[in-house]
């Protein structure tokens, strides 16, 4: 039987046709020779250096002549391959008692591809690289995020160029769920093939840069630029028309990947890198980066929320002294058309956040929300003074207030409402009663300088010599 003849068949797999050949001639080998053993032993490392080793090289070298990203994708994708057929052929072989030598097929293993893994890790990451740029740029292009250019620009310099392009809005399309599942898609790629062409300490190493290279892709160079971005475009503090604050959508884009990238870590990378230095290096830079995107959120949630309490504020201001003072008494049944706008203000920027912000970032910032409301309204009670009737109206207002507080979903934004509520009833007690009230529900555990700061906004204050009535016991 010719040898070259046997592998030269184009239409064989080599592969395949080596146990099959050794299937075929260990029996001849054992009737012919006194140590066969020797004799299969110098025709396994026959075959592998002069067949399989060539045959490798063959498939593998193509792509290194032109290594573009391609090429390169197909270079890596064919080593892996291939590494992983050898490696069956071992199995394989090993059944049939090849040597005694128990690591001799491992070794020839080895030297087939030992001049392609030494520069493997090389290759992977600098193909990672290469995909991810490709598919930052292909997001930038479609009209995403604007990334930074090799051209000296800083990342204030490319938010200022988009925040001057009025066609350039903010909306969902600046932060990409497409990319972040290529990104992952590519990484787990990459960590698959370092798995199997990779060992202890190299491979601990390979996987750690990978990873690092995917939370500087997704973290950094997209998540936070679109973060900064959409933190400068939400309007200033004192706006004069109703914000429409995009910001809160990229809140929840920014938390998807996250938890993208941890089920991830958690799931795949953890376990590989379990007791090692780079298991401890890939945390503490993990826990960078998220801390860094959770201080653009949590700087873009205080421009926010300031940017819709100054717009209610804007509300509230059109409210004069002289609504409060009137000079006949009203008929008081409902609350006031500036209340009104108010609460619609206040409904129209929960179901937006609703719907754009879930779980405990939700919990959080409607608490603020409802707290800086809360504040903004005792701020205003205390601009004005107060006859009986202007009491009755600010009263109608709080009432309207403290029923909108349940939609903060806090039991502390409720309870302040509810003794600011009790606070503002002050403004329309028969001063006879006054003694009395104080002394119940949540006025009774409230400090008398608290309760008098109130009473003091009545207009009947002095002369109804209302400071005698608080501050003596009954």
């Amino acid at each position: 039987m010719s040898m070259r003849g046997y592998f030269d068949n184009p239409n064989i797999d080599i592969f395949n046709s080596i146990p099959q050949l050794f299937t075929k001639v260990s029996e001849l080998i054992n009737e012919l020779f006194d140590q066969p053993e020797k004799v299969i032993e110098r025709l396994i490392i026959t075959v592998y250096t002069e067949k399989l080793a060539p045959y490798v090289r063959d498939q593998l070298d193509v792509y290194v002549r032109n290594p573009d990203l391609d090429n390169m994708e197909k270079y890596l994708q064919t080593l892996y391959t291939l590494s992983k057929k050898a490696t069956k052929l071992s199995n394989d072989l090993q059944t049939q008692k090849i040597s005694d030598d128990p690591a001799f097929l491992h070794k020839l293993n080895q030297h087939v591809f030992k001049s392609y893994l030494k520069t493997y890790s090389k290759y992977e990451i600098n193909c990672l690289e290469e995909k991810f740029q490709v598919h930052l740029e292909r997001v930038e292009s479609t009209g995403g995020q604007r990334r930074m250019k090799p051209t000296g620009l800083s990342i204030t310099d490319i938010i200022q160029q988009r925040l001057l392009n009025t066609t350039d809005q903010v909306d969902e399309s600046r932060f990409s769920p497409d990319l972040a599942a290529a990104l992952l898609n590519d990484c787990k790629t990459a960590m698959n093939r370092i798995t199997t062409l990779s060992e202890g300490s190299e491979a601990s190493e390979n996987i750690l840069q990978c990873f690092l290279r995917l939370l500087n892709a997704l973290g950094s160079q997209h998540i936070e630029t679109e973060l900064q971005y959409s933190l400068q475009a939400i309007p200033g503090p004192e706006p004069k028309q109703e914000p429409d604050i995009r910001f809160f959508h990229a809140i929840l884009q920014t938390n998807n990947s996250i938890q993208l990238i941890e089920r991830y870590f958690v799931m795949d990378i953890g376990p590989l890198l379990l007791g090692t230095q780079q298991q401890t290096i890939l945390l503490q830079t993990k826990e960078k980066v998220f801390g860094q995107l959770e201080e653009f959120i949590n700087i873009g949630v205080d421009k926010a929320l300031l940017c819709i309490i100054g717009y209610i504020r804007n509300i509230l201001n059109e409210q004069k002294r002289s609504d409060f003072k009137p000079e006949s008494d009203l008929f008081i049944s409902e609350c006031s058309p500036i209340c009104k706008r108010v609460v619609r203000s206040i409904d129209n920027q929960i179901v937006r956040l609703e719907q754009t912000v879930d779980g405990k970032n939700l919990t959080s910032i409607l608490n603020e929300f409802g707290l800086r409301f809360h504040r903004l309204i005792t701020d205003h009670v205390f601009k004005f003074e107060y006859n009986i009737s202007g009491g009755l109206m600010m009263l109608q207002d709080i009432s309207e207030y403290k029923k909108c507080s349940k939609k903060f979903r806090s039991s502390t934004v409720e309870q302040l409402f509810s003794i600011l509520h009790a606070l503002v009833n002050l403004l329309v007690v028969v001063p006879d009663n006054l003694r009395q009230v104080i002394t119940e529900g949540h006025l009774a555990s409230l400090t008398r300088d608290i309760i008098e700061s109130f009473v003091q906004l009545r207009t009947d204050y002095k002369s109804a010599r209302l400071h005698a009535m608080i501050t003596t016991d009954p």
